[in-house]
């Protein structure tokens, strides 16, 4: 990838920065989202760094960004066929 966001990684993370809180935990947990990925991506929107969660998740930053854009697209996928 060339550094730049996605569509669908630029849209869920506009909608993660503009959601309040509340809000956000009901849309996570409506969707079909694991909980690990919803912790992941709480963890992100609370400010941890690729290198933070890569140590509490146990995985390379690489693989937590991967695994992040993987959630987000899910997530994506889910709001719009809700709409």
């Amino acid at each position: 990838m060339n550094g730049r966001k996605t569509p669908t990684v630029a849209y869920i993370t506009r909608l993660i920065k503009t959601t309040g809180k509340p809000d956000l935990l009901r849309i996570l947990h409506e969707s079909p989202l694991k909980t690990q990925d919803i912790n992941l991506i709480l963890d992100y929107a609370d400010g941890s760094s690729y290198k933070e969660l890569a140590a509490k998740y146990n995985k390379s930053t690489q693989r937590i960004n991967q695994w992040k854009r993987n959630a987000y697209e899910q997530l994506h996928f889910y709001l719009v066929k809700k709409l």
